[in-house]
């Protein structure tokens, strides 16, 4: 929200929408997907100011919307959640409102030159000549759904917000040293010859004798450490306990139908040019001089300055424009010019250059998506229902075995599990309808002989778990994993040979005798690196970062090895290529800029820190908890 703030806020859009969370509250309804609340639950303090209930949820339902355009209309509250868009959108409620208790605090006014210089130097009002053009102002606002009053009043109220944020953060220059240094090592790139050494190409390990595998068991007694078993037993409430009672009728699809006209329903457009006069008589004269058949975008010119793009209000529905405009402008036929109409913003002559009829799906189309919507919906409130039950029992004191008996549940009882879901054979426990990580989890948080609270999953499903033995680690007996540790023991031998061969080729690299010459004479493959860079993202080494990592820090002819998972890797560094930075100096530009930003961001953050240390911020995460 900070960085929203300090980097937006210069754009007529954005200065409408940033304020358009707390405007647009009394005019956008809470999504079907939020509980009821009152109006005035506050939700958190600022200083003395309040942060109501009804203003987080609207905030979060409008970041729900920008979600499900991205990810499809299927994001819910429950991945919401898991987003973490609650906590950001009552974070970015509360720094909103710390600026304004400070921008109060300090008494930050704009005046009338500053709005007018504002309004002036805003691009959207502009024309083609970079002007400032009233017709465009007139027409941007009116497609905004502002009067001129009310935006101007908005200024006045955001600006010194604004200005706060751009004096914390927002006149950051970074030193170009810095961006610099950061290039070059950034950019600069290497390229190395390189051998790699397998493991498994050793084959002269020796068998071991007990003495050796015993000395091996002794000295790594974690890898041969059965893990803590837990045995207990859990329900789940899924939808699918709650299913059989959820009816739907026509009636409530029907009204779900009106009530999303706008997905289903094309509405009529009507294609318009649009001309604002400052009184009757200009529009009168105007109407008159295009019924002489005067070209219209050229007649608004003419009239008004105004910029061609600024008269195309493009395809509109009647609810994009102001009811005073809608009624003619729908009434009238493909080609006619409108019966000027005056509106808070002046005169209007409108012409309509095109119709596109209304469509959409009927009812029966879409009927089958309603009753899965609706079904989807009821069963989550169903859902919720029942988990508050189970709650209930769970804190009179009712055993599982109880509960899932009076609420009809199957429990699942496991005799032994490790943190990661494997019983002691190492098979997974029995499918569930939890996830076994999210289960486990509970499981080992549990105490032995306790129930655990009812805990919640993304998609919804409810489960509580009671911990009903507890075995612990125990160190298993040699005879029965002697086949493990001869394993490990041999694995351990070859990596040490191997290990031994890597350090010996690298030694023997001189100045007359490279890489590629030692390893030709060993009948080993060399391979040559691409230039790579040091960071991992985006290198074209073919070598692992720790071989990376030690090519950087050597000069040409330098030698470095390395272990892998597999085996050893010796690489000569061959050539360094130097960042060039005035042949990218707009990236090197580019790289400052960014550099400016990250720290202007930490100083906005710190100056968050601080203000809402000066204007003391309560939240009341259950109120929040209880408003989805």
């Amino acid at each position: 929200m900070l960085q929203f703030i300090r980097s937006k806020a210069g754009t007529f859009i954005v200065k409408v929408l940033f304020v358009l969370l707390i405007l647009s509250f009394g005019i956008w309804g809470i999504g079907d997907f939020l509980r009821s609340t009152p109006q005035d639950a506050t939700v958190a303090t600022v200083g003395g100011h309040k942060i109501t209930g009804d203003v987080v949820q609207q905030s979060v339902r409008q970041q729900v919307e920008r979600m499900r355009q991205q990810f499809g209309g299927n994001f819910d509250m429950q991945q919401a959640k898991a987003f973490g868009i609650i906590d950001q959108a009552v974070d970015g409620l509360v720094s909103q409102t710390v600026l304004d208790q400070e921008a109060q605090r300090l008494n930050l006014v704009v005046g009338d030159k500053e709005v007018a210089l504002l309004i002036q130097n805003e691009p959207a009002f502009k024309n083609a000549q970079g002007q400032f053009d009233r017709g465009s102002f007139i027409m941007r606002l009116g497609q905004a759904g502002y009067t001129e009053k009310r935006y101007v009043d908005l200024l006045r109220g955001e600006q010194p917000r604004v200005d706060l944020a751009t004096v914390a953060g927002g006149t950051v220059t970074a030193p170009k040293a810095l961006a610099d240094l950061l290039y070059r090592l950034r950019g600069e790139k290497r390229v190395a010859d390189w051998v790699f050494l397998p493991t498994n190409a050793i084959k002269d390990v020796p068998a071991p004798d007990d003495a050796a595998l015993k000395a091996y068991y002794d000295k790594h007694p974690d890898a041969f450490t059965a893990p803590e078993y837990r045995g207990f037993t859990t329900l789940a409430l899924t939808t699918k306990d709650v299913a059989a009672d959820v009816k739907i009728d026509d009636a409530q699809l029907k009204e779900a139908y009106a009530q999303r006209q706008d997905e289903f329903v094309k509405p009529e457009k009507r294609h318009l040019l649009q001309m604002i006069l400052p009184d009757q008589k200009a529009a009168d004269d105007a109407e008159a001089q295009l019924a002489q058949g005067k070209d219209f975008v050229k007649l608004a010119q003419d009239l008004t300055k105004a910029d061609p793009a600024a008269v195309d209000l493009g395809s509109v529905t009647a609810k994009d424009l102001p009811a005073e405009l809608a009624t003619p402008v729908f009434a009238a036929q493909d080609g006619a010019v409108v019966k000027p109409i005056q509106t808070a913003f002046g005169w209007h002559v409108l012409k309509v250059t095109g119709i596109e009829a209304a469509g959409g799906r009927s009812f029966d189309e879409v009927k089958p998506q309603l009753e899965a919507d609706a079904r989807k919906d009821a069963e989550s409130d169903a859902l919720y229902t029942l988990s508050t039950k189970v709650e209930d029992a769970v804190s009179a004191g009712a055993d599982l075995a109880t509960i899932a008996q009076q609420f009809k549940l199957t429990p699942l009882t496991v005799t032994a599990a490790d943190a990661g879901g494997l019983d002691p054979d190492g098979k997974p426990i029995a499918d569930f309808a939890i996830a076994a990580d999210a289960l486990m989890k509970t499981v080992f948080a549990t105490p032995q002989g306790q129930t655990s609270g009812l805990e919640q999953v993304p998609n919804g499903s409810y489960y509580l778990v009671r911990t009903e033995s507890i075995t612990a680690p125990a160190l298993k007996p040699l005879d029965a994993v002697k086949d493990q540790v001869r394993t490990a023991w041999t694995d351990e031998q070859r990596a040490a040979k191997v290990a031994e061969q890597a350090k010996a080729l690298a030694d023997q690299v001189k100045p007359d005798q490279p890489l590629t010459k030692l390893a030709a004479a060993q009948k080993l493959q060399v391979s040559t690196t691409k230039p790579f860079i040091r960071t991992v993202a985006g290198n074209q080494a073919g070598v692992p970062p720790a071989v990376v990592a030690k090519l950087f820090d050597l000069q040409p002819g330098g030698v470095a090895s390395a272990a892998a998972p597999d085996g050893q890797f010796v690489a000569q560094l061959k050539e360094i290529q130097p960042a060039d930075l005035t042949a990218d100096k707009d990236k090197v530009a580019t790289l400052g800029g960014q550099l400016a930003q990250q720290v202007g961001d930490d100083m906005l953050s710190e100056f968050d820190q601080a203000l809402r240390k000066v204007h003391p911020v309560q939240i009341y995460r259950d109120r929040i908890a209880n408003l989805f």
